[in-house]
């Protein structure tokens, strides 16, 4: 996958027949893993399968961390061809051995008035050698159309159970099978990556995430050390990554098709969470059929807390 693939192929103006080219509505889980990753976009999408509940064992739960943690806050804006297109924010707290994170993605300016749509994730889980585990996800997204709740849990064996309300229509759609599901990361998870400093190693990962209805791996692979200096936002090093979605199951077979021929190219930024041995998103971009989008941080603070000094302090 070639990183800077035209978004439109050049037209000859002087013959009028000439077709323009067909625009591909853009996938809202794209803008989902943008650190809420799961969905700015909005609802020209028709890819929706529900996985089948595979299991009926005993939910996990993420175990709670009574020592330090590392608090982070990001808050990002998103543009789409120069254009205010929606924001992005992010707040993620760090234990020894577990996590906590939820994120709101929202529409904003001439978008908004085009479709209205507002995505809160809230997600926790333990912390793993190559990936965080989810324990629990939540999703909840709505618009002036339609309202879609999805509550999911891992359990011991790796597979999630999902309850989807309203429920979702899995007919048309490639199903996810056990051997798809195990193991696999909701998408909020999938923006946390468990190495302490920018490197090669943190970007050269195939990511299995799942969000209750599709179920698509993140592909990531290094291209180079790129320090950021965002003014509002973040300023530091940073490793650039390049990325695609690779579509598993949980859409039709002809939008599998169509994204694995034509994957729209991402790059991410991931920057150091100091003291949570950690990497999060700081900017991303991605090259759609509409312009390019981008998201960048306006916000970014990391903070230290002692749950059982501040429970003292509180007597």
């Amino acid at each position: 996958m070639t990183s800077n693939q035209a978004v439109f192929p050049e037209m000859d103006m002087e013959h009028p027949a000439a077709k323009a080219p067909k625009r591909r509505p853009v996938p809202l889980h794209l803008i989902a893993i943008l650190t809420a990753f799961a969905t700015l976009g909005v609802a020209a999408i028709a890819m929706a399968a529900p996985a089948s509940a595979a299991t009926s064992a005993t939910p996990a739960s993420a175990p709670a961390d009574s020592g330090p943690t590392t608090n982070v806050d990001i808050h990002m804006d998103a543009s789409l061809g120069g254009l205010n297109f929606g924001s992005i924010t992010m707040q993620a707290k760090f234990g020894a051995t577990s996590y906590t994170a939820n994120s709101t993605i929202r529409t904003e300016g001439i978008t908004d008035q085009l479709f209205k749509t507002v995505y809160n994730l809230k997600t926790e889980g333990t912390r793993g050698s190559k990936q965080m585990q989810t324990a629990k996800y939540y999703s909840f997204s709505h618009s002036d159309d339609d309202k879609q709740q999805v509550d999911m849990t891992y359990g011991p064996n790796g597979l999630p159970l999902v309850a989807a309300q309203p429920a979702y229509d899995n007919s048309a759609r490639v199903t996810a099978t056990a051997r798809h599901l195990k193991n696999s990361i909701d998408p909020l998870s999938a923006m946390i990556v468990p190495v302490a400093t920018p490197s090669a190693e943190a970007c050269n990962r195939r990511i299995p995430v799942y969000d209750g209805r599709r179920r698509y791996d993140f592909v990531m692979s290094f291209e180079r050390m790129s320090p950021l200096e965002d003014r509002k936002g973040y300023s530091g090093p940073a490793v650039r990554c390049q990325a695609y979605l690779r579509p598993i199951a949980g859409y039709k077979r002809k939008s599998i098709r169509e994204m694995r021929r034509d994957p729209m190219p991402i790059t991410v930024w991931l920057v150091p969470v100091e003291g949570a041995d950690a990497l999060v998103p700081a900017r991303i971009e991605v090259s759609t059929p509409i312009g390019r989008m981008v998201a960048r941080s306006t916000r970014f603070t990391v903070s230290k807390a002692n749950p059982s000094q501040a429970a003292l302090s509180g007597q």
